[in-house]
């Protein structure tokens, strides 16, 4: 009998399944990337989804401040933290999420990253709130909250700014209250917990490097635009997506 010799093929295909078996299991066994804050779906509990828990004891007293707006002055006020805007320009970050959440003619999103100390508002372009109106507000009242790394002071101080302009008074003089520089950050023992249940860990850090802020804080970017004309606008609780969009409507120039 011819005895049988191995075929010089076997252990390269061995090897190669081998190969594609770890390949296959690669992805498993190596950690997940981080994920950065893609523009997202506001709260359906209220007018504030915070990513970033950075408003901590004071939520209630931010949510009592937009609720006064809407009964004094029937303006949805709107505000969202957190950690960063995923590499997009404030402002492209706070329009798609005003898009994606169907804002219309009667409401304000107010959207702050807490690490990248960025700040953009999205208002509908035949909004009330008229430029000068919306540039006083973000000078006298958002602005130096956030210098201060006081988060629920920016939602507060937009509120009862808003609210004053509207009326014909002037902005009042926010009172500052600081908080931490990089709330929910890498170094915070009390981690990040999502309103939605997911954990904001997972959100990491940023996609584009950005310039550490001093200790005493850096003035936030600030910037704006007047969103194209929606035929809905989000109410909550139990708000959704708005339906249906104007047609090509006019935008007011930006200022900053």
């Amino acid at each position: 009998m011819t005895p049988v010799t191995p075929s010089p093929r076997l252990p390269a295909r061995a090897a190669a399944v081998a190969v594609a078996a770890l390949l296959a299991w690669f992805p498993l066994l190596c950690p997940a990337p981080a994920l950065a804050e893609d523009p997202v779906t506001l709260s359906r509990t209220g007018q504030i989804t915070d990513r970033a828990a950075a408003l901590g004891e004071r939520a209630d007293t931010a949510e009592e401040a937009l609720d006064r707006l809407y009964d004094d002055r029937g303006v949805q006020l709107f505000v969202v933290y957190v950690r960063d805007f995923s590499g997009r320009s404030a402002q492209s970050w706070a329009d798609a999420t005003a898009e994606r959440n169907g804002l219309g003619l009667d409401d304000v999103l107010l959207t702050v990253a807490t690490h990248d100390r960025q700040f953009a508002y999205s208002v509908d372009e035949d909004s009330r709130l008229g430029d000068a109106q919306l540039q006083e507000v973000a000078t006298t009242a958002i602005r130096p909250a956030l210098r201060q790394n006081d988060w629920a002071g920016a939602a507060i101080g937009a509120a009862d700014g808003y609210r004053a302009v509207l009326a014909g008074r002037p902005v009042p003089t926010p009172s500052i209250t600081p908080g931490p520089a990089d709330p929910g950050g890498r170094d915070d023992a009390g981690g990040r917990d999502d309103p939605g249940g997911r954990d904001d860990s997972v959100a990491g850090d940023l996609v584009l490097p950005v310039a550490a802020a001093g200790a005493a804080g850096v003035a936030a970017f600030l910037a704006y635009r007047r969103r194209k004309k929606r035929a809905a606008t989000r109410t909550t609780p139990g708000g959704g997506r708005g339906g249906g969009a104007g047609g090509p409507g006019r935008r007011r120039p930006r200022t900053r």
